[in-house]
């Protein structure tokens, strides 16, 4: 699941860098905004079956890491799933990158 998060994160930051790291933070290090914060959520929400988050909520999302364990966590309690390799490859192929590893 990390591997997939970052994948995603990499694709879509504003600010370009050779690899995500769990710890980096989506505003400070990668250069996120609100337009590109939505566009991450409806990814991870299609990709995960997540329900949409609470503004509140979306807050607490500071780094990557925080992300990982919010939808390990909603996996964890059957309110998402785990995507299938079609799924992984369909969203990844949007932005003409490859699936990582799950």
């Amino acid at each position: 699941m990390t591997r997939v998060v970052c994948g995603m994160v990499k694709l879509i930051a504003p600010r370009k860098v050779d690899q995500v790291a769990p710890d980096d933070r989506l505003i400070g290090d990668l250069g996120f905004h609100s337009l590109v914060l939505a566009e991450l959520g409806y990814n991870l929400e299609d990709l995960y079956g997540l329900r949409p988050l609470t503004p509140e909520e979306a807050m607490q999302l500071q780094r990557v890491s925080d992300i990982v364990e919010f939808v390990a966590g909603e996996v964890a309690e059957g309110r998402a799933h785990t995507p299938d390799v079609e799924e992984l490859d369909a969203l990844f192929a949007r932005y003409g990158a490859e699936a990582p590893a799950a």
